[in-house]
């Protein structure tokens, strides 16, 4: 589009309009449309399920999709300073077994839809946790919910926004 509108401007204006706009423009890098293999859903409390809608943009892609269901770590650390073990222990369980839940009914849905899924459970930090983890993926799929119970329907999670500035994967917030 610069180059079409500022064709006939020479030189230095040329190259100071690409310049100050560069960081609305696409790089070449960034207009291929990248192959997407393999897909990384993360899950915890908050994301009650995936979309329709978010399906249907994952059935574009012939990918494998990696859930991973991940207990906030900071909420062990935290129980574990204001309780006793045994009742961390028993929140810990309650958490696993919903995740548990969460990871089946998740798995069986995109299963009826044709896709090949892998499921991951443990306590970690979400936010760091799923940027490590998206670089052995293609593309990252995000709940706008994830990480944050305080979301109202039309807002994304902070966590979410971090990933995605985070992430050198393409992401999807659905």
């Amino acid at each position: 589009m610069i180059r079409r509108k500022f064709k006939d401007i020479a030189g230095r204006r040329y190259e100071a309009v690409l310049k100050d706009y560069s960081e609305f423009l696409l790089t070449d890098k960034e207009m291929r449309v990248p192959e997407v293999r393999s897909i990384l859903i993360p899950l915890d409390l908050f994301v009650h399920d995936i979309t329709d809608e978010a399906i249907d943009v994952l059935s574009a892609y012939n990918a494998t999709i990696t859930l991973a269901y991940i207990t906030d770590a900071g909420v062990i650390e935290l129980l574990e300073q204001a309780l006793n073990h045994a009742s961390t222990e028993e929140f810990r369980a309650k958490k696993e077994e919903y995740g548990r839940e969460l990871l089946d009914r998740t798995m069986a849905k995109l299963g009826d839809h044709g896709f090949m899924v892998q499921t991951r459970m443990f306590v970690g930090h979400k936010g760091d946790d799923v940027v490590r983890m998206a670089k052995n993926h293609d593309m990252v799929a995000l709940c706008r919910r994830y990480a944050d119970g305080e979301s109202t329907e039309t807002s994304v999670s902070p966590i979410v926004l971090r990933i995605c500035q985070r992430v050198e994967t393409p992401a999807l917030i659905y």
